[in-house]
């Protein structure tokens, strides 16, 4: 009998385990989801917490590395912008302009650049992920979800740490940092990370880069934290990130028929690691600076947050991925965000619980977008040859501006009944305009022209609810909660209106226990979530744009589950399932049937799965003086779409992942070795996909799971 890795791998630490004194109780987390500190089991509402050492242990060093690691939710970097999904919902639009459906904080600072987030997760001390409409606490563009990264704080004593990794392709990193005291009362953290790797995507191209999806990249993080005399606290976080390499491949998957076989006779690869490119650049500088300002007033605690980010984003790609000079595209993005958030929360001893606050941001956001391409004469004047190109090739350039406001205020509240009720109700009152300043250039059409469309919209996203504990270490809830998501610029579209907000109504139904004497923890939630005015990706005339599809329902259930059947094994499991459907939106697919408009009520909402499954396996001992741990992670993903017509060439089939990780250390000392191997079977599936327009040739670019990858690192404590 043939024996699986996780079986060898356990079977082995069994034999050679010694017991040592262990718990069997499953660890407490301490999360701040809600802005006060609070513990995961206690908290009513559906989050993951994931723990910033055990990602950087299992090699999770980036927001697309976080795949399918929480019920319902996904990760994927599409055409170099990140795409985080929530309950079926995310960023469906790569562009600046629009605004993701998973609002995403950086230390409680928002990031609105989707372009430049998938940047690093170093030194970080746990990410959390926060499941339904989060809009009283997260702000208005939070009708999914919201994912708030949290570093490591400076510490009263003194620590440091440096780690190095090595791996395949020629993967080399260094990560750490020093922290302690500098004076009395005053606290210092430097982190830093290096990332080099040679890539992992071959170009067979002599004109081009010997490997795409490598990477070379810095980043550092610098902190000082006051005590302010022993009233509060004040911290001021500033980083650096910069990345220098030839960027992710985005492969055009072969059609029969395409601009590149009727102009030339050539072809893509099949080959889902081989991409031929003839030139491709990825430039990338992200500036940070945070001041945050805890302060006791009375019983209560005043919080402070004022924030400033900048970005810029240089990206050149082959966009026909082939031999022949067809496509090229060009993205050059900046962003400058600026943000104010105090807020004053009661303490935890009084029966009614509340926090309110007021918050100011402003974005200003640039965007030049440049495709140079040949098209057939046939695409432009009928009857005309199509292996003839138009002279001069057709070039589009477009873009501009835009600027955003909001502005809010907000509340919390919990009144406990009795310890046993509790009820729940949060509220904010906001206001948001974007104004935007556009350009569009089309020299081969004879089109030129600018535009400056603006609009706002004052919304009231919000929920009510109630809280039951029936025991200790149970809890039961139900919570409505109302989303709202701001309004959209197609940037460089020239259309006169501004896409609509969507919004969403939510239910949400959650229990959480613990048992076995807390050798087994569970939380479960079902929901229901109906949708106005969804916004949708569509394909354009030269890059995609946002739409509004008139409505869609998801239903869902999540359980997460973790237990210690003895003291050194912990099995973990997270379930996901949902019915994500359009119920009333009328569409014409581009790509296949382009002159017959579809209403594609009742099909799968696009990008969202209906099932999902993640497990986990976890053996942790003593061998004499030292301390292993192995672990396997595996997750499962049922079929999805990329677009609403839920047609075969724009499907990914189901699809798994297996991950395993091992450490050893000594039980007393300052050293830890580690090894991961990704994506254990090498499986080959679709992340992302982005259909070009007709006049492109309906092109399907897309994105590729990373192949299996190995990795050995090692880190010493002083």
């Amino acid at each position: 009998m043939r024996l699986s890795p996780i079986a060898l791998a356990v079977a082995s630490t069994l034999a050679a385990a010694q017991t040592a004194p262990e718990t069997n109780q499953i660890e407490r987390v301490v999360i701040t989801a809600e802005r006060r500190v609070t513990v995961l089991d206690t908290t009513p509402t559906a989050i993951t917490a994931l723990n910033g050492a055990r990602l950087a242990e299992r090699g999770d060093t980036g927001l697309a590395d976080l795949v399918m690691l929480s019920p319902n939710t996904s990760f994927t970097n599409g055409q170099g912008a990140t795409q985080l999904f929530v309950r079926g919902i995310g960023n469906v639009f790569i562009l600046a302009g629009g605004d993701p459906g998973v609002a995403l904080y950086a230390d409680g600072a928002y990031v609105s650049d989707q372009t430049s987030s998938n940047t690093a997760l170093f030194d970080t001390q746990r990410v959390e992920i926060l499941r339904g409409p989060q809009g009283a606490l997260y702000g208005r563009n939070a009708t999914g979800g919201a994912v708030n990264i949290i570093s490591a704080l400076p510490t009263s004593t003194l620590q440091a740490r440096v780690g190095l990794l090595f791996g395949s392709d020629n993967r080399h990193e260094s990560e750490g940092f020093v922290s302690g005291p500098l004076s009395d009362g005053l606290e210092g953290r430097l982190s830093y990370q290096i990332k080099e790797a040679d890539g992992y995507t071959r170009n067979p191209l002599a004109e081009g880069p010997r490997r795409l999806d490598d990477q070379s990249s810095r980043a550092l993080r610098a902190q000082l934290q006051s005590s302010l005399g022993g009233h509060g606290t004040l911290r001021f976080v500033a980083g650096h990130y910069r990345e220098r390499d030839a960027g992710m491949s985005v492969p055009v998957l072969p059609d029969p028929v395409s601009i590149p076989v009727l102009l030339h006779g050539v072809t893509q690869s099949s080959d889902p690691r081989v991409v031929k490119s003839q030139g491709s650049s990825n430039r990338v500088e992200v500036n940070t600076a945070q001041a945050l300002l805890e302060l006791p007033i009375g019983t209560n605690t005043l919080s402070a947050s004022l924030s400033w980010r900048r970005s810029k984003v240089d990206r050149l790609w082959d966009s026909d991925t082939t031999e022949a000079a067809v496509t090229s595209s060009g993205f050059l993005t900046g962003s400058t965000d600026k943000s104010l958030d105090i807020h004053l929360a009661s303490d935890d001893g009084s029966p009614l619980q509340w926090l309110v606050g007021v918050t100011a941001l402003q974005f200003d956001q640039s965007q030049d977008i440049t495709i140079l391409t040949q098209v057939p004469l046939g695409f432009l004047v009928p009857g005309a040859p199509l292996t003839v190109p138009f002279p001069g090739g057709v070039g589009f350039l477009l873009g501009g501006s835009v600027h955003t406001r909001s502005s809010a205020a907000y509340a919390d509240l919990r009144y406990m009944l009795n310890p046993q009720w509790s009820l729940l109700a949060g509220l904010r009152v906001n206001h948001d305009s974007k104004r935007a300043d556009e350009y569009q250039n089309i020299a081969a059409f004879g089109l030129a022209g600018t535009g400056h469309p603006s609009d706002g919209w004052t919304s009231t996203p919000g929920s009510v609810g109630v809280e039951y504990k029936p025991a200790a270490g149970t809890l039961a809830y139900a919570r409505w909660a109302h989303g709202f998501k701001s309004g959209a610029v197609n940037l460089g579209a020239l259309q006169p209106n501004l896409v609509k907000p969507e919004k969403v109504s939510s239910i949400e139904l959650g229990f959480k226990t613990e048992f076995l004497e807390r050798r087994g923890v569970l939380s479960a939630a079902v929901f229901s979530s109906r949708y106005k005015d969804m916004q949708v990706s569509q394909v354009g005339q030269a890059t995609t744009l946002l739409a509004n599809a008139s409505a869609a329902r998801i239903d869902g259930v999540e359980i997460e589950a973790a237990v210690k059947p003895i003291a050194p094994l912990t099995l973990s499991v997270g379930l996901g399932l949902m019915t994500p459907k359009y119920t009333d939106f009328t569409n014409v697919d581009l790509r296949n049937a382009p002159t017959t408009p579809v209403n594609v009520r009742g099909r799968q909402l696009a990008q969202a799965s209906k099932q999902q499954v993640t497990l986990g396996a976890e053996w942790a001992a003593s061998l004499g003086e030292l301390r292993t741990t192995l672990r396997a992670d595996y997750s499962w993903r049922g079929r999805f779409y990329f677009t609403e017509f839920n047609t075969p060439d724009a499907m990914q089939g189901a699809y798994g992942l297996l991950n395993l990780t091992a450490t050893l250390r000594p039980a007393a000392g300052h050293w830890k070795l580690w090894a991961n191997v990704r994506n254990v079977a090498d499986t080959t599936a679709y992340t992302s996909m982005s259909i070009a327009s007709p006049l492109l040739g309906a092109a399907r670019q897309v994105t590729y799971t990373p192949p299996r990858q190995f990795a050995i690192g090692a880190s010493y404590d002083f």
